[in-house]
């Protein structure tokens, strides 16, 4: 069931490009498969033969004995392409190429991985890089990096795309003791992808936590599918680089002025049920605190300290995670003062002063871990000239290891500090430098919680869509990027979108006739190319009772050559946004917020991945202040909430269904009184 398997438990390694200088990478890969503890066979290759490490270096690799399941190419660019024919030939199935000089180049470099692709298809190969550093594993012992250290073996399973984020991040980790069950490096992913990375770790026994560096993602929906089937056995946090776009195309709807890679990941990660942070740091903060505590069940956090101004910054920083400092009982305060040093502010936090021994904060972890209004401690300690680091660290770990409730410590200083996370990783308890990022380890706990709790169902198949009807819209409207209003609703009304009634009239005259049919008052919309957002063009006139206004209205808005569109006037409601966007990597992306004229303003938006579930629907809502509004406030009657969700899934299942259709807006969707139902008086379809 893994796929990446032979990279993790190879028989035997060719090391291609092997030199026998400690300066050249391909030492390095030597030196760590020899010395980290691999237990098969290792062959070095060069043309020139020899020994290196007291290994016989084969002229190439057609020469290299049985077995040989794993071959490392550590050779310029091009002599790397034909060295990976080479493995092919020999047998080999699973290659690391780690030079660069590939796709990041551009178009030159482009052209050797679609080489390097061809070489892997016709060989039935799997291929880790280019432009990587490899993998390791630290129950195997596999490592064909070359980075400095092989990690301690731990919980936290790490793919990067990038290899220096993979040295930076594993070196950090030796120097403060904590480990690593795998880190795989995977580059440019010409074949092996982030996708296959996670399905790795999910097979990994040894894994209990995964952690990933993003770049790119150009299979997407693969990487969502892979991220599901981890994250119902164990967590997943993410990082995404390149989030935010550094341009931003013209767009003529709202949805897709609104969506973006930022947009588009976060809903992604919504649906597969990853933890996504925003830097190097809280990766490394929440893998901590999901590798080492037990689950939080509770957002009643003790602090423990001898120090009253880290503790009240951990304190906000707790208020910002969503947790809050426990109202500690009488019964629980009296157990502190019986072994607190004398002094000791016993409310919560716990401040024991500058005076408290090692012992005191033994005692003190007891009380709390006893306490049951307590659901998690953190410890703040700052170090006093009595008692150093490295003290505090043996006995909070002593006192915490096996605690039912999760624990983190912050010791906040700078000599020794090294020293105390160490102990305190020995005995798997989080340590973090601030009082702020120890927060964060634990509010990762909760948020790991709430998300273990989102029912992630499929969706179900929708009724009352016609589908012949909307390819008979599209049929109709050949050579349109831009749909007509009168189109954009047909289409919507083919897939049970509650349009109101309408039509595009060339005439004032038939304008009039329209009105009449529908019955007033009625809105007119200019219809013209190039006029998108018509409200801003001074394009729409409300509320037009008779048959001299929408004369009036025809003559004062539409000019010679261009059309109206006379539509039925709704009741007045809650005016809300339904859109969706196809976005290059994840497919089309589904978004609900406070609609009208001022959407881009207030940027109250929620997205998600088409097709949704009911339940994806409503708690796409939930998530936004329009949801609120519909739920009823301030004495506000509540709106029409399930026509909303029904309309939700339904743009998103067009989406599913049609791919010509890029962007789509439904602004407003007029949304009435329970029971009520909800109009589309608005619908914008943009083809291509």
């Amino acid at each position: 069931m893994d796929p990446l398997s032979t990279f993790f438990h190879p028989r035997g390694v060719a090391v291609i490009g092997a030199s026998s200088q400690p300066n050249k990478l391909s030492y390095g890969v030597l030196h760590n498969l020899k010395t980290h503890g691999y237990d098969g066979s290792i062959y070095p290759v060069n043309p020139k033969g020899g020994e290196i490490l007291d290994l016989q270096v084969y002229s190439s690799v057609d020469g290299v004995p049985d077995p040989v399941d794993l071959a490392v190419i550590i050779l310029p660019p091009e002599l790397s392409i034909k060295t990976l024919e080479a493995c092919g030939e020999r047998g080999i199935k699973a290659a690391v190429v780690v030079a660069s000089g590939f796709g990041e180049l551009g178009s030159g470099g482009e052209e050797r991985e679609a080489k390097l692709k061809d070489v892997v298809d016709r060989y039935g190969m799997r291929l880790i890089g280019p432009n990587c550093i490899g993998v390791l594993d630290t129950a195997t012992r596999v490592d064909t990096t070359f980075l400095t250290a092989m990690p301690i073996q731990g919980g936290i399973g790490f793919a990067s795309h990038s290899g220096a984020i993979c040295g930076g991040t594993v070196d950090w980790a030796n120097t403060v003791g904590f480990g690593f069950s795998r880190v795989i490096s995977l580059g440019n992913q010409v074949d092996v992808n982030m996708a296959d990375a996670l399905t790795s770790l999910a097979e990994d026994p040894h894994t209990k936590v995964a952690v990933a560096y993003i770049e790119g993602l150009p299979q997407g929906r693969a990487f969502v599918d892979a991220a599901q089937k981890l994250t119902a056995q164990k967590p997943l946090v993410v990082i995404k680089a390149g989030r935010t776009p550094s341009g931003t195309r013209a767009v003529a709807s709202h949805t897709g002025a609104l969506a973006g890679a930022s947009r588009a990941f976060e809903a992604a990660c919504w649906r597969a049920g990853a933890l996504q942070v925003d830097n190097l740091e809280e990766v490394i903060d929440a893998g901590l605190a999901l590798a080492y505590c037990p689950s939080l069940t509770g957002t009643d956090v003790a602090l423990l300290t001898n120090a009253g101004g880290p503790a009240a910054v951990g304190a906000d920083a707790l208020d910002r995670q969503g947790l809050r400092l426990a109202s500690l009982s009488d019964e629980t305060r009296a157990a502190l003062r019986e072994v607190c040093p004398p002094g000791t502010m016993t409310g919560n936090p716990v401040d024991m002063l500058g005076g408290a021994a090692p012992e005191h904060f033994r005692e003190a972890l007891g009380v709390l871990e006893a306490a049951p209004e307590v659901h998690g401690i953190l410890v703040a300690f700052v170090p006093q000239a009595l008692t150093g680091p490295p003290e505090i660290a043996r006995v909070v770990g002593e006192a915490a290891e096996g605690f039912e409730k999760p624990t983190v410590c912050c010791i906040y200083g700078g000599e020794d500090i090294h020293e105390a996370a160490r102990r305190l990783h020995a005995r798997a308890i989080p340590h973090y430098l601030t009082p702020a990022r120890a927060a964060f380890g634990l509010g990762a706990l909760r948020r790991y919680q709430e998300i273990r709790g989102v029912s992630r169902e499929e969706p179900e198949v929708l009724t009352g869509v016609d589908s012949d009807g909307a390819e008979a819209v599209l049929r109709g409207v050949s050579g349109q990027q831009i749909l007509d209003a009168h189109s954009g609703a047909e289409l919507a009304a083919a897939y049970g979108l509650p349009v109101p009634p309408s039509a595009v009239v060339a005439t004032a005259g038939d304008a009039v006739a329209v009105a009449n049919e529908l019955g007033y008052p009625v809105v007119l919309k200019r219809v013209a190319p190039g006029v998108v957002h018509k409200s801003d063009e001074g394009g729409v006139a409300l509320r037009l009772g008779d048959r001299a206004a929408v004369q009036d209205a025809f003559d004062r808005i539409v000019e010679e050559g261009e059309r109206a569109f006379v539509q039925r006037m709704m009741p007045a409601g809650l005016e809300v946004i339904v859109g969706a966007q196809r976005d290059p990597q994840f497919g089309p992306l589904v978004m609900f917020g406070l609609g009208g004229v001022y959407v881009e303003v207030f940027e109250d938006v929620a997205f998600r991945l088409a097709p949704l579930s009911e339940s994806d629907a409503r708690a796409m809502v939930l998530e936004t202040a329009a949801g609120k509004l519909l739920q009823g406030v301030r004495g506000k009657p509540p709106r029409d909430f399930d026509a909303v969700v029904d309309a939700i899934r339904r743009v998103g299942q067009l989406m599913s269904d049609v791919p010509e259709i890029s962007e789509i807006d439904l602004n407003p969707l007029i949304v009435g009184k329970e029971g009520a139902g909800a109009w589309a008086v608005d619908v914008r379809v943009i083809l291509g």
